[in-house]
């Protein structure tokens, strides 16, 4: 019987690493053997996780974050090619609120790559905070808005291009599927958990159309919010892939690929996939709905909470429920130990 044990993070409570650490040693304890994956789809704690591959750190170097204090990040060397977590700068952990926040930090770090992860952000602003950088003017009554955020977006009310300029050229990597705007969108998916009520969402959503027909209008690109991977990060790769020409392909796959870990899972038997809450989400984009779309033995799920209306995805789920929150190392032990006992009997 071989076992493989593949984590996510579990967002604001326990790191992909700490997850392992946890039900690896309850393992060693049953005299249970497995082999043990910390997975991404590029977005929060990538960086680490992708090091954890014995991929090496290219360069590390200070800049502001979206708090505007300054950070200390570091690129990766994956496969001859430079890697950077956005999450490092605009991360869900931010201090403001996703309002007051927005993606122009990235501007330095997006001149030293030539891939870069999304998902894992706290930011709503659909990248206006990067173009406003790169010389786009949000204007509002004839004036200038500087380094335009959420909040602001009401007042605007025309765009101007005359200064903007863009020599990115970068293949972005996106965590979900979901698109920016429509039906099940990035801002109603994701919004709860950045902080924005629903009222907010509808607001912040209509806003958001208005812009982009605003943009639309000055750049004439035809632009599309519905598309798939336009939603990951606030909407970042919105604007990344339409306005500013990056290529963009799913964060789970080319994780998968360049660590060659596509090719081990035909070595395991039972698969236990972690995750800190699983839902429909989960199996638009997300690592863990990649993997199991290529596992073929029994699926086990080990998590905060399963919550997908399908319940047969996993052969059977083990969860911390609502205590994880508070005790997520304990409740995740406990949950393991029940798992450790299915895994005894088979």
């Amino acid at each position: 019987m071989n076992i493989a044990v593949f984590s996510d993070k579990f967002s604001g409570t326990l790191s992909a690493i700490e997850v392992l650490d946890i039900v690896q040693g309850k393992f060693l304890d049953s005299n249970i053997n497995a082999d043990f994956f910390s997975v991404t789809d590029g977005g929060q704690e990538s960086t680490e996780i992708f090091k954890s591959y014995n991929f090496q750190m290219n360069e590390s170097f200070e800049t502001s974050n979206c708090d505007n204090s300054i950070s200390v990040v570091e690129t990766i060397d994956v496969n001859g090619n430079i890697f950077f977590e956005s999450a490092q700068l605009i991360g869900i952990n931010s201090a403001k609120d996703s309002m007051s926040i927005n993606s122009g930090c990235l501007v330095e770090a997006t001149q030293k790559i030539e891939i870069l992860g999304t998902g894992g952000s706290k930011t709503v602003d659909f990248g206006i905070g990067l173009l406003s950088k790169l010389g786009m003017e949000f204007i509002s009554n004839g004036e200038t808005i500087v380094d335009p955020i959420p909040q602001n977006f009401s007042f605007i009310d025309s765009v101007k291009s005359t200064n903007f300029k863009s020599d990115l050229d970068l293949k972005v990597l996106s965590d979900t599927k979901i698109p920016l705007l429509g039906k099940d969108s990035a801002f109603d998916v994701f919004g709860p958990q950045k902080g924005l009520s629903k009222e907010g969402i509808e607001k912040h959503k209509s806003e958001v159309e208005r812009l982009i027909t605003l943009i639309d209008k000055e750049l004439v690109l035809d632009l599309n919010p519905n598309a798939v991977y336009s939603g990951a990060a606030g909407g970042l790769t919105f604007t990344l892939n339409q306005i500013l020409g990056c290529e963009i392909e799913s964060g789970a796959k080319y994780f998968i690929k360049e660590t060659n870990l596509i090719k081990q899972l035909e070595n395991y038997d039972i698969g236990i996939f972690c995750e800190g809450k699983f839902d429909e989400s989960s199996l638009k984009g997300k690592i863990i709905g990649e993997l199991l779309k290529e596992f073929k033995g029994h699926r086990y799920f080990l998590g905060g909470q399963y919550a997908a209306e399908n319940e047969n995805i996993f052969t059977d789920y083990f969860q911390c429920g609502p205590k994880g929150i508070k005790n997520p190392k304990s409740s995740l032990e406990i949950a393991t130990n029940e798992l450790i006992k299915v895994l005894k009997k088979d």
